[in-house]
Protein backbone atom coordinates (compact mmCIF):
# COMPACT_ATOMS: atom_id res chain seq x y z
CA UNK A 1 0.00 0.00 0.00
CA UNK A 2 2.80 2.45 0.87
CA UNK A 3 4.62 2.21 -2.46
CA UNK A 4 1.37 2.06 -4.45
CA UNK A 5 0.34 5.34 -2.84
CA UNK A 6 3.56 7.08 -3.77
CA UNK A 7 5.70 6.17 -0.77
CA UNK A 8 8.97 4.23 -0.54
CA UNK A 9 9.24 0.67 -1.82
CA UNK A 10 11.25 -1.39 0.66
CA UNK A 11 12.02 -4.98 1.53
CA UNK A 12 11.33 -6.55 4.91
CA UNK A 13 13.23 -9.33 6.69
CA UNK A 14 11.71 -12.77 6.09
CA UNK A 15 11.45 -15.81 8.37
CA UNK A 16 9.36 -14.42 11.22
CA UNK A 17 7.21 -17.10 12.86
CA UNK A 18 3.51 -16.59 13.59
CA UNK A 19 2.04 -16.64 17.07
CA UNK A 20 -0.33 -19.32 18.32
CA UNK A 21 -2.88 -16.78 19.52
CA UNK A 22 -4.34 -13.64 18.00
CA UNK A 23 -4.07 -10.31 19.78
CA UNK A 24 -7.22 -9.19 21.58
CA UNK A 25 -8.75 -5.77 21.04
CA UNK A 26 -7.75 -4.71 24.56
CA UNK A 27 -4.15 -5.85 24.11
CA UNK A 28 -3.92 -3.99 20.81
CA UNK A 29 -5.32 -0.75 22.24
CA UNK A 30 -2.96 -0.94 25.22
CA UNK A 31 -0.01 -0.85 22.82
CA UNK A 32 -1.31 1.93 20.55
CA UNK A 33 -1.29 5.59 21.65
CA UNK A 34 -4.84 6.98 21.49
CA UNK A 35 -5.58 9.99 19.24
CA UNK A 36 -6.02 12.25 22.29
CA UNK A 37 -2.54 11.43 23.68
CA UNK A 38 0.05 14.19 23.88
CA UNK A 39 3.68 13.91 22.82
CA UNK A 40 4.85 12.96 26.32
CA UNK A 41 2.48 9.99 26.42
CA UNK A 42 3.39 8.85 22.92
CA UNK A 43 7.13 9.13 23.50
CA UNK A 44 6.85 7.26 26.79
CA UNK A 45 4.69 4.47 25.37
CA UNK A 46 6.91 3.85 22.36
CA UNK A 47 10.13 4.19 24.35
CA UNK A 48 9.15 0.92 26.06
CA UNK A 49 9.44 -0.64 22.59
CA UNK A 50 12.86 0.98 22.06
CA UNK A 51 11.56 3.61 19.65
CA UNK A 52 13.25 7.02 19.84
CA UNK A 53 11.62 10.40 18.99
CA UNK A 54 12.64 10.12 15.33
CA UNK A 55 10.92 6.73 15.10
CA UNK A 56 7.79 8.17 16.72
CA UNK A 57 7.55 11.09 14.31
CA UNK A 58 8.36 8.93 11.28
CA UNK A 59 5.75 6.29 12.13
CA UNK A 60 3.16 8.99 12.77
CA UNK A 61 3.71 10.01 9.16
CA UNK A 62 1.57 7.05 8.19
CA UNK A 63 -1.34 9.42 8.86
CA UNK A 64 -0.58 11.01 5.51
CA UNK A 65 -3.16 8.59 4.08
CA UNK A 66 -6.43 7.28 5.48
CA UNK A 67 -9.55 8.54 7.19
CA UNK A 68 -10.70 9.12 10.76
CA UNK A 69 -14.03 9.02 12.54
CA UNK A 70 -15.17 12.31 14.03
CA UNK A 71 -15.23 10.85 17.53
CA UNK A 72 -11.43 10.57 17.46
CA UNK A 73 -10.97 14.35 17.44
CA UNK A 74 -14.24 16.19 18.22
CA UNK A 75 -13.07 16.86 21.77
CA UNK A 76 -10.72 19.36 20.11
CA UNK A 77 -13.76 21.15 18.67
CA UNK A 78 -16.40 20.98 21.41
CA UNK A 79 -17.31 22.51 23.77
CA UNK A 80 -14.38 24.84 23.08
CA UNK A 81 -11.90 24.79 20.23
CA UNK A 82 -8.34 23.61 20.86
CA UNK A 83 -6.20 26.77 20.58
CA UNK A 84 -3.46 24.81 18.79
CA UNK A 85 -5.83 24.12 15.87
CA UNK A 86 -6.04 26.51 12.91
CA UNK A 87 -9.41 28.31 13.02
CA UNK A 88 -10.34 27.77 9.38
CA UNK A 89 -9.39 24.11 9.65
CA UNK A 90 -11.52 23.79 12.78
CA UNK A 91 -14.53 25.47 11.17
CA UNK A 92 -14.33 23.10 8.20
CA UNK A 93 -14.21 20.13 10.56
CA UNK A 94 -17.29 21.41 12.40
CA UNK A 95 -19.22 21.26 9.14
CA UNK A 96 -18.22 17.61 8.70
CA UNK A 97 -18.67 16.80 12.41
CA UNK A 98 -21.53 19.00 13.70
CA UNK A 99 -21.73 17.17 17.04
CA UNK A 100 -19.35 15.43 19.42
CA UNK A 101 -20.87 12.06 18.62
CA UNK A 102 -21.10 12.48 14.87
CA UNK A 103 -20.59 9.24 12.94
CA UNK A 104 -19.07 10.98 9.91
CA UNK A 105 -15.47 10.56 8.73
CA UNK A 106 -12.82 12.81 7.24
CA UNK A 107 -9.36 12.49 5.72
CA UNK A 108 -6.32 12.74 7.98
CA UNK A 109 -4.23 14.77 5.55
CA UNK A 110 -6.12 17.61 3.88
CA UNK A 111 -3.36 18.41 1.37
CA UNK A 112 -2.92 15.05 -0.34
CA UNK A 113 -5.21 12.50 1.35
CA UNK A 114 -4.62 9.72 -1.17
CA UNK A 115 -0.87 10.07 -1.59
CA UNK A 116 1.87 8.83 0.71
CA UNK A 117 4.11 11.90 1.01
CA UNK A 118 5.41 14.39 3.56
CA UNK A 119 2.40 16.75 3.45
CA UNK A 120 1.24 15.41 6.83
CA UNK A 121 4.16 17.29 8.39
CA UNK A 122 3.30 20.42 6.41
CA UNK A 123 -0.18 20.12 7.92
CA UNK A 124 1.31 20.06 11.42
CA UNK A 125 3.39 23.17 10.76
CA UNK A 126 0.18 24.93 9.70
CA UNK A 127 -1.66 23.75 12.84
CA UNK A 128 -3.84 21.44 10.76
CA UNK A 129 -3.05 18.16 12.47
CA UNK A 130 -6.24 16.18 13.03
CA UNK A 131 -5.47 14.40 16.31
CA UNK A 132 -3.90 15.78 19.47
CA UNK A 133 -1.33 13.01 19.01
CA UNK A 134 -0.49 14.52 15.62
CA UNK A 135 -0.41 18.24 16.39
CA UNK A 136 1.46 17.87 19.66
CA UNK A 137 4.44 16.48 17.76
CA UNK A 138 4.95 20.00 16.40
CA UNK A 139 4.02 21.74 19.64
CA UNK A 140 6.50 19.74 21.74
CA UNK A 141 10.10 20.96 21.58
CA UNK A 142 11.45 17.39 21.62
CA UNK A 143 9.84 16.51 18.30
CA UNK A 144 9.22 19.87 16.61
CA UNK A 145 12.58 19.89 14.82
CA UNK A 146 12.02 16.37 13.46
CA UNK A 147 8.61 17.37 12.10
CA UNK A 148 10.16 20.39 10.41
CA UNK A 149 12.97 18.36 8.85
CA UNK A 150 10.49 15.87 7.39
CA UNK A 151 8.26 18.67 6.08
CA UNK A 152 11.25 20.16 4.27
CA UNK A 153 12.84 16.93 3.07
CA UNK A 154 10.52 14.16 1.85
CA UNK A 155 13.44 11.88 1.01
CA UNK A 156 14.60 12.06 4.63
CA UNK A 157 11.10 11.18 5.83
CA UNK A 158 10.96 8.17 3.52
CA UNK A 159 14.37 6.96 4.71
CA UNK A 160 13.46 7.24 8.39
CA UNK A 161 10.00 5.74 7.84
CA UNK A 162 11.51 2.61 6.29
CA UNK A 163 13.99 2.23 9.16
CA UNK A 164 11.25 2.60 11.76
CA UNK A 165 8.84 0.25 10.00
CA UNK A 166 11.47 -2.50 9.76
CA UNK A 167 12.30 -1.90 13.41
CA UNK A 168 8.62 -2.29 14.31
CA UNK A 169 8.40 -5.53 12.34
CA UNK A 170 11.15 -7.01 14.49
CA UNK A 171 9.40 -6.50 17.81
CA UNK A 172 8.90 -9.65 19.94
CA UNK A 173 10.15 -12.03 17.26
CA UNK A 174 9.42 -15.70 18.03
CA UNK A 175 12.41 -18.06 17.70
CA UNK A 176 13.18 -21.76 18.04
CA UNK A 177 10.07 -23.85 18.54
CA UNK A 178 7.92 -20.90 19.60
CA UNK A 179 4.99 -20.10 17.35
CA UNK A 180 4.46 -21.66 13.93
CA UNK A 181 4.81 -21.06 10.21
CA UNK A 182 1.21 -20.81 9.04
CA UNK A 183 0.01 -22.23 5.75
CA UNK A 184 -2.55 -19.42 5.73
CA UNK A 185 -1.38 -16.30 7.58
CA UNK A 186 -4.87 -15.47 8.88
CA UNK A 187 -5.61 -18.93 10.33
CA UNK A 188 -3.69 -21.01 12.85
CA UNK A 189 -2.50 -24.36 11.50
CA UNK A 190 -4.50 -26.19 14.18
CA UNK A 191 -7.67 -24.63 12.74
CA UNK A 192 -6.59 -25.15 9.16
CA UNK A 193 -6.09 -28.90 8.73
CA UNK A 194 -8.32 -29.17 5.68
CA UNK A 195 -6.32 -26.47 3.92
CA UNK A 196 -3.02 -28.17 4.71
CA UNK A 197 -4.34 -31.51 3.48
CA UNK A 198 -5.51 -30.03 0.19
CA UNK A 199 -2.12 -28.42 -0.40
CA UNK A 200 -0.29 -31.74 0.11
CA UNK A 201 -2.76 -33.60 -2.11
CA UNK A 202 -2.19 -31.15 -4.97
CA UNK A 203 1.59 -31.60 -4.92
CA UNK A 204 3.37 -34.25 -7.04
CA UNK A 205 4.44 -37.21 -4.88
CA UNK A 206 8.13 -36.24 -4.83
CA UNK A 207 7.31 -32.64 -3.84
CA UNK A 208 4.92 -33.74 -1.12
CA UNK A 209 7.61 -36.00 0.41
CA UNK A 210 10.22 -33.25 0.24
CA UNK A 211 7.96 -30.90 2.18
CA UNK A 212 7.28 -33.35 5.02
Amino acid sequence: MVSQSGGPDYGIPLGRRDGLTFATVNATLQNLPPPFANATTILSMLATKNFDPTDVVALSGGHTVGISHCTSFTTRLYPTQDPTMDKTFANNLKVICPTVNSTNTTVMDIRSPNKFDNKYYVDLMNRQGLFTSDQDLYTDSRTRGIVTSFAINETLFFEKFVVSMIKMGQLSVLTGNNGEIRANCSVRNADNKSYLASVVEELPVEEAWSDL
